[in-house]
């Protein structure tokens, strides 16, 4: 879609498709801390993910959003191609050469555990002001994000 919005100098396409990458670059599918894309969401809301990572999906995104730099020059564009590929080159590398095909989204038999952090780790990890702007950001609560 963006390459024929180039193409036919369709603006309200270009438009469209900047606007769902910055949508999916500050939502729950995409790991803030990580890196990389899940799958998909499991809620309405999009705002929690199914924590799977695939290859192939990463990959086409990093295509996806370095094509939206180039159209756009908007740096937040690079910086998620940046930060797939940094995730991809980082996790899913296999250390003999290659590359994992996916992230599994079990880990100690419960969907997402590896990431999943409670408000108090996070409040031990974050300087105060850092945890305030990410509870604020993130809507952090002991309950879980609302």
């Amino acid at each position: 879609m963006l390459r024929t919005a180039k193409r036919f100098r369709d603006a309200e396409a270009e438009r469209m498709v900047l606007h769902t990458c910055d949508q999916m670059a500050a939502g729950g599918i995409h790991d803030q801390l990580g890196g990389g894309f899940a799958r998909y969401a499991v809620d309405a809301e999009w705002l929690v993910p199914h924590f799977e990572k695939m290859l192939y999906d990463n990959a086409q995104l990093a295509q996806l959003y370095l094509d939206a730099f180039l159209v756009s020059g908007d740096a937040r564009h690079a910086d998620v191609t940046r930060d797939i590929l940094d995730y991809v080159l980082r996790d899913m590398t296999h250390p003999g050469g290659g590359f994992f095909s996916a992230e599994d989204a079990d880990s100690e038999g419960h969907e997402g555990k590896f990431y999943c952090w409670t408000k108090d780790e996070l409040s031990k990890l974050l300087t105060v002001d850092e945890f305030n702007v990410a509870a604020a950001c993130f809507g952090i609560t002991a309950e879980g994000i609302h």
